[in-house]
């Protein structure tokens, strides 16, 4: 009887313990689970996260690119219709000017960057603000993205005075000034220089010249400092990357061209 007391006695404890175990067990087992399931679902916010960084960066960069772009302005040619140290938006479908309209050519030294080169440039200006570019930047005029000024058209008949243009638009009989012909008013800035001074791109007289095919004559605002047609001839269609729609930066000069 005492034997049989300490069997029966002995089976439920045994079972208690086996109980346990499995109750351990289970739960070791559903905390791995939801230790996993934890993991993998940081995992899954944490590549949406970046999918979503980096849809937004190629989407920005490409608007930016090829709908409109901005460049930054580190010279006075254009002032005063376009501030030194300012940043205007360029549109690059819009690649036929009318006559005083504004636009932004390629740099026209016939370098061509790379593919990297230019993938690269893309980006770093894109954190800088347009102001830095690691290729392909030298010291020549000719050698940078210019803004300038449309003056005359394919087929313009053209001459200068007194650092004004005078221009006879295809099939017209009549010279007119660039002021009458412009699609919208703008100014130009001219000062007295001393006359022995012989600055590059000052000239203010030229003489009677015809445009052909695809070509532009285009000057810079400020007409005694600043290198253009007058220096490098007229530019072929194919250098012109855009025209120049709105200054957005200094906030103070914010305007539509």
């Amino acid at each position: 009887m005492i034997q049989i007391f300490s069997a029966m006695h002995l089976i439920p404890a045994s079972l208690d313990m086996k109980l346990n175990l499995m109750y351990h067990t289970r739960m070791k087992q559903n905390v791995g689970d939801y230790s996993f399931e934890y993991k993998k679902k940081q995992q899954t916010k944490l590549a949406r996260a970046v999918v979503l960084v980096v849809s937004v960066f190629v989407f920005i960069s490409l608007f930016l690119h090829c709908i409109l772009f901005s460049v930054f302005t580190d010279t006075a040619s254009m002032e005063t219709d376009v501030s030194k140290g300012g940043v205007v938006f360029v549109c690059p479908f819009l690649r036929s000017p009318l006559r005083g309209q504004i636009v932004y050519l390629s740099r026209l030294d016939g370098e061509r960057l790379s593919l990297f080169q230019s993938a690269a440039n893309t980006a770093v200006r894109f954190f800088t603000l347009q102001k830095y570019a690691p290729f392909g930047v030298n010291g020549r005029m000719t050698g940078k993205n210019l803004i300038r000024r449309v003056v005359a058209l394919p087929g313009d008949s053209y001459y200068m005075k007194d650092f004004v243009l005078y221009v006879k638009p295809a099939g017209q009989q009549q010279f007119l000034t660039e002021f009458e012909l412009a699609s919208k008013p703008y100014n130009i800035r001219i000062y007295s220089v001393p006359a022995e001074w012989d600055g590059m791109g000052c000239s203010g007289e030229l003489a009677v010249s015809t445009l052909g095919p695809g070509e532009y004559f285009v000057l810079a605002d400020n007409r005694i400092e600043s290198l253009d047609s007058r220096v490098f001839g007229p530019v072929k269609s194919s250098a012109v990357r855009g025209r120049v729609l709105w200054q957005a930066f200094p906030f103070n000069r914010m305007k539509l061209y």
